[in-house]
């Protein structure tokens, strides 16, 4: 499905009538079991990046199609939009195994600029971001480095030859419109979510005869609802800090902690940054670093109740408690090659959207762009403003605004639906992060019944029912622990892990087959090499000892931390379980010492798995679970 193998006979033949064609393609995509994969058609649907000027070119938006499981009979098929902008979601649609909604085919395309329809531009501008992040941690002015990668981002958009008016919401509602007829679908479903409800409320806007019913789930509406990065925080704020004190063990945790106090403490910030230390080196926090820190903890129920803990640390000024969130782009280091979107989506997307973008900030603290760019006034003053968003006023097609309560970006919902009409139903879902429906089955099923009878009063009594993960209440923060998560996820392999898992391979061949042979030649009782082995079973019962208990000091932590308090593991581990980590250097020492007399004895194989565990020990030590940290 890349961009360069797009085009062939219906493509040009598309363009020749002006009739949008889906030209098929292999599935080039992750599949959760071969059977998703036979019900899934990816292709690519050529359109005009600007259709006044054909001569401009053209983009090959990449789609995917999800046959339902169990399809009902007239069922309309759903469209789902994904977030950003510059986000993608072809890449997911395989990973399922249940329907989105029951009964219903799925169809997704990646906007311009994005995933795999793209054009893959602006790799680099990520990167030189977070080079420019990392300065600002040290306290470096670095207004200019920022402003420079966005221009290089532009010049490099120039070059392949796009220009402003191939972006915005209303190019990627005619992509949407010319994906459908592509199908030949009559009416569809739409489901939005985050960037994606503006492309969804637009749609409805423009072609209400084509849509049955939309779902818009975690706004991102026209500017006129879009609050400040201080208004929207501060609701997610307020909320958790309700429930804070209404939970025994979180209030007497944190007696006193308010919403002002959190406001004072962060609005405080760029005239005294808060200090913290990573592998030994000092850094400081301006209020950007560290609302952008809060905005990571609002994507997930389990770190969003990790933010009464965080604010109380910001409160006594602990910054090496939050160092771990804070401490991102140092983790990240040469691994970041993106953010998990493409920069020329965003600006692209963004600056044509919306105007504020291209102002001068007045005092209002950090603006959402600074919070992805850093450039905090005027980031898209090179860039046109094109046609803003719209909202689909007194619209007759069913629509749903879901919104969550721990959403840091989540502008007010009731408010978004009665500007659209009677035809709107809001709903907040106290105990979800942003996209709601990703909070568990009560919303999902939510989503599905709109979906399925738009018509039909919803029956929400699930809501009362949901529940949330325990408040984190204290954390012992492990920095590079952390460290070694994030580059994991970016696709590196820290030398720790190399070692962890090599030490881990060999443990279990040697320790493992040692005991078993031993114990087999041990039962030969006549046999005089028998007899001649039998003191190694000491020995070899020793390393798989050794083996164990390194593999308790690092799995229990871990493994309780994350199943317990998700929240916690964000920053580090549960306090009492940190004294597990001693078996780590308990166990490489032990092996070493075990190592020693194996050779002594000659029993290689014996030592070849103390040696495994003292790999596996000293790579864990090196991942970052010291228990001295």
């Amino acid at each position: 499905m890349p961009t360069a193998l797009a085009g062939g006979g219906a493509a040009d033949a598309a363009q020749a009538t002006g009739a949008p064609r889906f030209a098929e393609r292999p599935c080039e995509i992750p599949v959760a079991s071969p059977e998703i994969g036979t019900r899934l058609r990816c292709g690519t649907v050529r359109v005009l990046r600007d259709p006044t000027r054909p001569e401009a070119g053209h983009f090959d938006l990449a789609v995917v199609v999800k046959r339902s499981a169990a399809p009902k009979p007239g069922a309309a098929p759903l469209l789902i939009l994904h977030g950003g902008p510059g986000g993608e979601q072809v890449k997911f649609m395989g990973q399922g195994s249940k329907d989105f909604v029951p009964g219903r085919d799925s169809i997704a395309f990646d906007m311009r600029g994005g995933g795999r329809t793209g054009p893959a531009l602006c790799k680099n501008t990520y990167r030189a971001l977070m080079v420019a992040s990392v300065g600002a941690l040290r306290g470096e002015r670095t207004d200019t480095a920022r402003r420079s990668a966005i221009n290089a981002c532009w010049d490099e958009m120039r070059a392949a030859g796009l220009l402003p008016e191939h972006f915005g919401t209303e190019r990627n509602v005619g992509d949407a419109e010319a994906i459908r007829q592509a199908l030949g679908i009559a009416r569809w479903a739409v489901y939005g979510m985050s960037y994606g409800t503006a492309v969804a409320a637009d749609y409805l806007a423009r072609h209400p005869e084509v849509i049955e019913s939309a779902v818009l789930d975690s706004l991102y509406p026209p500017e006129a609802f879009v609050p400040t990065v201080r208004e929207a925080q501060g609701r997610a704020i307020d909320r958790l800090l309700e429930e804070c004190a209404a939970d025994t063990a979180c209030a007497q945790r944190f007696p006193g902690l308010s919403r002002a106090q959190a406001d004072g403490a962060l609005a405080g910030l760029d005239a005294q940054p808060l200090e913290f230390h990573f592998q030994g080196q000092r850094y400081v926090a301006n209020e950007l670093a560290m609302r952008t820190a809060l905005h990571g903890l609002f994507y997930s129920e389990a770190t969003a109740r990790a933010v009464p803990w965080f604010l109380d640390a910001l409160g006594r000024r602990d910054g090496d408690a939050l160092a771990p969130a804070l401490g991102l782009p140092l983790f990240m280091g040469d691994f970041m090659t993106h953010a998990g979107g493409s920069v020329a989506g965003l600006m692209g997307t963004d600056c044509r959207d919306r105007p504020r973008h291209h102002a001068v900030a007045a005092g209002s603290g950090p603006s959402w762009m600074s919070m992805f760019t850093g450039v905090q006034d005027g980031a898209c003053a090179n860039w046109a403003v094109g046609t803003p968003p719209t909202l689909p006023v007194n619209t007759t097609v069913p629509v749903l605004v879901l919104s969550a309560g721990y959403d840091g970006f989540q502008p007010d919902g009731a408010a978004v639906a009665q500007a659209i009409g009677p035809a709107a139903t809001a709903i907040t879902v106290a105990r979800a992060a942003h996209v709601v429906r990703g909070a568990g089955e009560c919303p999902r099923g939510l989503v599905s019944r709109f979906i399925t009878q738009p018509k039909q009063p919803l029956d929400t009594a699930c809501l009362a029912a949901m529940s949330a993960p325990d408040f984190v209440l204290d954390v012992a923060p492990r920095p590079e622990l952390i460290a070694t998560a994030a580059r994991l996820q970016s696709g590196g392999w820290p030398w720790g892990v190399v070692l962890l898992l090599s030490g881990s391979v060999v443990w279990v061949l040697g320790g493992v087959l040692v005991p078993a042979l031993l114990g087999s030649y041990r039962r030969l009782r006549r046999s005089h090499a028998a007899q001649a082995l039998n003191p190694s079973i000491h020995l070899a019962w020793a390393v798989v000892g050794l083996g164990v208990l390194a593999g308790v000091g690092l799995g229990v932590p871990l493994g309780v931390t994350f199943g317990a308090h998700p929240g916690a593991a964000s920053f580090g581990l549960i306090p009492s379980l940190v004294p597990l980590l001693w078996l780590l250097p308990v166990a490489a020492m032990g092996a070493a010492v075990v190592g020693i007399q194996a050779a002594r004895q000659r029993h290689w194989l014996i030592g070849s798995a103390a040696l495994g565990v003292a790999l596996m020990s000293a790579g864990a030590l090196g991942v970052g679970a010291t228990p001295w940290a």
